[in-house]
């Protein structure tokens, strides 16, 4: 089929023509709709019906009555193809009508009011309606709290979140999903203030704004229901902005304003129960300038690292902190102690490399890297110390120690670089290496990507016999389409009934369109390859076992 759909009675024999108009009428072309792009389908008479167009001209179509089968064309194929004209028809003309319509302005637009009111009128309404929706006025507060200046501003804006929290909690005092939306919604915009704040250099509303959410929002959080995360991270992005605003060099009094917030804020169990507390002793290690200060903040953690040790939590975070605080006090031995001590602690160790990377000493990176992978580190932070092993090796030009980290990483992430890497490093013992990899990834539990891993090596390592066999020996269409370049040559018999067997198997336990084009791009594939004959040997076989599927004798031709 290859002519216009306008002009479809030019094409289809009379009969089929009036009774597929007799059907149109009587309404017999049930549920018509396109189920890929040019491709529709419908139901007439308990009949399916395909319609292929282009989408002007018909292309294609088929139909599962004996009329269709028979002779090509059937008064069920006319009637959707009528029908289908006639949807074209309807969208057309009302395209047309649309672009006839004028372009004025129509409807009573919010803006065109606005445009047309004056202020007293519009201010009246504001002041009723916040009275009468509670979320309208928390959301007017929230806008223009900053430019309210008869409240102090700490007040407002700890007022402001008070009667947020009240309206969105629940008689149980819990916040659903919806409440804690609403309440990002606030706390967003209050963001945005502090981000103008900044820009404008008004530092002090700005920490204002920072502490009104971290001293509110920690404890309700594990109220929240479902938005526990987001809230979290408002109040991170409060410290955030206070560390921003602390390297713009605020005046004397504010800083000293904030050290004794945080002095005054850090030992509070919600704090401590949500995991804000840290970010108040990063932020004091920040502040602290002179030599009491420091002091301070150094017995100050002592103290909490021996609450942390009573209460069961981890250290590590904590250590950290402490290891920068030695580290800006000059007490270089006591923090290199505290390190060593805690090497084993796996952030302890990564900040200790971190600390001998930015002092350029290399040889105690390898040193520290080696001794870290003789713990039981957790696997991201053991990749990471293998992967800086391996750029160190790469560096110093060291070729065993490349094949070593090399193939430690291909065996964890199946990442081809690094088996390029390990083979070219390799020296006599590569063949071994290639044997232990293989029965390394044989023995992990089945999954595709450890089935195309295996084909990989096989086929890159020229073991083509024993590709071969793991084709035949695990039956996937799909690794066999990936490695079949590797096969055609010297396997030739072999691929062809292993290809024959393969959709033979997937067209007996699958039907549809997908699946008929899963076996011509299946087919296509061979032809690439140089095994055309074989194609067109499987096409001839697949036309003769199943004329009837009408999809695939469609996609057989499209070969």
């Amino acid at each position: 089929m290859n002519f216009l759909l306008q002009k479809l009675e030019s094409h289809i024999d009379e009969d089929a023509l009036i009774e597929g108009g007799n059907l149109l009428e009587a309404g017999a072309v049930d549920n018509l709709f396109e189920l890929e792009k040019h491709l529709w389908l419908a139901s007439v008479e308990g009949y399916e019906v395909e319609l292929k167009i282009s989408p002007s001209k018909v292309l294609g179509g088929t139909c599962e009555c004996e009329r269709f089968i028979e002779e090509g064309m059937c008064e069920h194929l006319a009637a959707v193809m009528m029908s289908l004209r006639r949807k074209q028809q309807a969208q057309k003309q009302k395209k047309e009508k649309a672009k006839k319509e004028p372009l004025g302005p129509r409807k009573l637009t919010t803006g065109i009011v606005l445009d047309n009111v004056s202020l007293e009128e519009l201010s009246e309404f504001v002041r009723d309606y916040a009275k009468a929706n509670r979320n309208f006025a928390i959301a007017l507060k929230a806008r223009f709290a900053s430019t309210v200046s008869d409240i102090d501003s700490k007040e407002k804006y700890m007022q402001l979140l008070d009667s947020t929290i009240k309206a969105v909690r629940k008689p149980d005092r819990s916040i659903s999903v919806r409440g804690s939306q609403r309440l990002i919604k606030v706390l967003d915009e209050l963001h945005q203030q502090a981000g103008h704040a900044f820009l404008e250099r008004h530092f002090l509303e700005l920490a204002f704004i920072c502490q009104s959410i971290i001293e509110k929002v920690t404890p309700i959080l594990k109220k929240a229901k479902g938005q526990q995360r987001e809230l979290q991270q408002d109040i991170i992005r409060a410290f955030d902005n206070l560390h921003r605003m602390l390297e713009k060099g605020p005046a004397p009094t504010l800083l000293q304003s904030l050290w004794n917030y945080c002095l005054q804020e850090y030992n509070k169990l919600s704090y401590r129960t949500n995991g804000i507390d840290l970010h108040f002793f990063k932020l004091m290690v920040h502040l602290a300038q002179d030599h009491g200060q420091q002091e301070t903040l150094l017995e100050a953690l002592r103290l909490y690292i021996d609450k942390y040790q009573e209460e069961g939590r981890p250290l590590a975070p904590l250590l950290l902190i402490q290891l920068s605080a030695l580290e800006k006090a000059g007490r270089i031995d006591e923090a290199r102690h505290l390190m060593e001590s805690n090497i084993m602690q796996p952030d302890v160790l990564l900040y200790a490399i971190q600390q001998a990377i930015a002092k350029g000493q290399m040889p105690r990176v390898k040193a520290l890297a080696i001794t870290g992978l003789r713990f039981g580190l957790p696997q991201d932070v053991k990749a990471r110390l293998e992967e800086m092993l391996l750029q160190l090796a790469e560096k110093d030009e060291e070729g065993e120690e490349i094949n070593r980290y090399a193939l430690r990483r291909f065996l964890d992430t199946q990442n081809f670089a690094y088996f390029t890497k390990a083979r070219a490093a390799a020296g006599a013992e590569w063949p071994q290496q290639v044997e232990e990899t293989l029965v390394y990834f044989q023995q992990l539990p089945y999954a595709p990507s450890r089935r195309n891993t295996i084909a990989r090596i096989l086929a890159e390592e020229g073991l083509h016999d024993r590709l071969m066999d793991y084709a035949e020996q695990v039956q996937s269409l799909d690794l066999l389409q990936e490695f079949a370049p590797y096969l055609i040559k010297e396997y030739r018999e072999r691929l062809l009934e292993l290809y024959r067997k393969l959709l033979t198997d997937f067209l007996r336990n699958h039907l549809g369109r997908k699946t008929s084009q899963r076996i011509r791009e299946a087919l296509q594939r061979l032809h690439e390859i140089g095994a055309g004959d074989l194609a067109v040997l499987l096409v001839e076989e697949f036309r003769n076992q199943y004329p009837e599927r009408h999809s695939l004798m469609e996609e057989l031709a499209l070969f």
